[in-house]
């Protein structure tokens, strides 16, 4: 008796009609999915009292079958041959062209689906018959071999898996996207079950696929011994069959609407610690929903606050709120990337205006006032003294100086500073990994080679080079201030978009003075340019050498 792959398929589908009827193809997808993992028993070796890998493979395509059924398949032949016509779809060749195929990717620019279809055509009639035959045509193109498994099969299933489980939430719009990935995932089941035929081969073993699906599908259902199958929904024998984990109790949710509002509570937390860890600000919906809309507001009510005071900045405010306005998007479409760089502008603008209009906005748009915070300017002030006392800097004067200055400017509310004392290289590592910042401070010993940190035996130079690479995640930096000895010497390239150094030696005096007209600058609200251009003028107005410091843009 020949029994081809088609024949296989419709018997399973009829033991397992009528409960596959009440199931949604949701949940007889939930079921393929659970029998798939038992299939990681190939790679992981985990013992499991009531599975082993034949029957893991059989129940896989017992669940497959069902579920194309489910999905109103008519021939698992045609639906594999179409992708899979003796050959890779993607190089066109059997076995497959490693190389070419990690090139091509899948995708419609590269990969010529006229071709494939003109082959399976003219392979029609030589497509494999039974199990058997099929899973050696997937062997011939894509071979396997004992050392190089390596737990790439299970890992690319996972994968496929769940690709099918987006096909078929989008079946009823997108139905075309199932077909493909079903033929992908049986692709990987029969690499699954030919390495395995190789791990038996080594063995001294036979694994006969077609031989051991028929003896768990005899033309019934083992289980009940019905023609049809008339198994519970949940049968016994599958309880704990996967999941073996301790019994344990939790409590269930008893007041809905309590569990409700201290989710509530917390999104409204975390909204309001989006400005204190910039990196969460990444992903807001700038071009959709009520995000659009509330910044689009606020980019006209700033636009319209500054108009006279700031021109520059209300023309930038109005261009952006158009912007916004023209690329907002609908819920569940791909994110739209806006060109502008939509913080910038929203900062520099909410830190000139007045703070009665920015309180007035708060007030009249709270889900706004959430958000402040990513308005607001972050400074980490870096020190650090390896020499000792000989060669003592008064840093945290200069520490002082730059609070106090912050302290008194208009903008000082929105203005947060941290300092990061007795650098080492460990510490700045991972405190630019742990935030983002708009402007580094770093005030200490430098010289042409680069910044002196602390190290366990006294100093350690950081290069600029390296230090540079640091840098390279903050995401919101705007400038880096070099308040150190001849630190402009070393550099040949802005690690920043602007970049403030010494040029030369300087004392406490100079570094504190130049410090002061920096900070007084930014703690009014305006740029780390204009609050260079004011440090230069302190030292001026000191009697001190205005072109000690020096900028480097990038």
């Amino acid at each position: 008796m020949k029994l081809r792959l088609d024949d296989l398929y419709r018997m399973t589908s009829f033991i397992y009609h009528d409960g596959n009827l009440g199931r949604s193809r949701e949940a007889t997808l939930l079921h393929f999915v659970e029998v798939c993992g038992m299939l990681t028993l190939l790679d992981r070796k985990k013992k499991r009292d009531r599975v082993d890998v034949p029957g893991a493979l059989c129940k896989a395509l017992g669940w497959y079958f069902p579920l194309l059924a489910k999905m109103g398949v008519e021939s698992v032949e045609r639906l594999l041959f179409t992708k899979y016509p003796a050959v890779c779809p993607y190089c066109r060749k059997s076995p497959h062209a490693e190389q070419q195929c990690k090139l091509v990717k899948g995708t419609e620019g590269v990969m010529s689906h006229a071709l494939v279809r003109e082959l399976t055509e003219a392979n029609w009639e030589s497509r494999p018959t039974g199990l058997n035959d099929w899973q050696r045509m997937f062997a011939n193109i894509y071979p396997r071999s004992l050392n190089a498994t390596g737990g790439f099969s299970i890992i690319a299933l996972l994968e496929e898996l769940g690709e099918l489980a987006e096909a078929i939430r989008v079946f009823d719009r997108y139905p075309h996207y199932f077909y493909g990935e079903a033929a992908d995932v049986f692709s990987y089941l029969m690499g699954l079950a030919n390495e395995y035929a190789i791990q038996c081969a080594e063995r001294g073993e036979t694994f006969n696929y077609e031989l051991e699906f028929l003896s768990r599908y005899p033309g019934l259902c083992i289980a009940c011994g019905g023609r049809v199958c008339i198994c519970p929904t949940v049968p016994p024998a599958t309880v704990g069959r996967m999941a073996k984990e301790m019994p344990i109790s939790v409590p269930s949710i008893l007041d809905a609407a309590k569990f409700d509002a201290a989710g509530r509570e917390t999104a409204d937390k975390v909204l309001e610690s989006i400005g204190r860890i910039p990196a969460l600000a990444k992903y807001l919906p700038y071009d959709r929903g009520d995000m659009n809309t509330a910044l689009t507001q606020l980019a006209f009510r700033l636009a319209n606050a500054l108009e006279i005071d700031h021109k520059d900045t209300a023309d930038r405010l109005l261009a952006l709120a158009i912007e916004l306005g023209r690329e907002k998007r609908p819920s569940g479409t791909v994110a739209h990337k806006i060109t502008a760089d939509i913080l910038d502008v929203l900062k520099e603008a909410w830190l000139q205006a007045d703070p009665a209009v920015q309180q007035s906005i708060v007030i009249e748009q709270p889900e706004l006032g959430k958000l402040a915070h990513i308005l607001e300017t972050r400074v980490l002030i870096v020190t650090g003294n390896p020499r000792g006392k000989n060669e003592a800097l008064r840093l945290d004067k200069e520490v002082s100086a730059i609070r106090l200055r912050v302290r008194l400017g208009a903008a000082r509310d929105r203005i947060h500073i941290e300092t990061l004392t007795a650098a080492t290289v460990d510490s700045l590592r991972l405190a630019l990994l742990s935030h983002n910042y708009d402007i580094i401070h770093f005030a200490g010993h430098a010289d042409a080679a680069g910044l002196e940190l602390v190290g366990d035996d006294g100093v350690h130079n950081l290069t600029f080079d390296a230090f540079g690479k640091m840098l390279a995640g903050q995401e919101t930096l705007k400038c880096v201030v070099l308040n150190a000895c001849s630190a402009m010497q070393g550099l040949s390239t802005a690690f920043a978009p602007l970049v403030i150094a010494m040029v030369d030696d300087i004392d406490d005096e100079e570094a504190i003075v130049f410090a002061k007209g920096f900070y007084d600058a930014v703690g009014a609200g305006q740029s780390p340019l204009k609050g260079f251009e004011s440090g230069v003028t302190a030292l001026e107005s000191e009697g001190l050498d205005p072109h000690l410091v020096a900028k480097m843009t990038r």
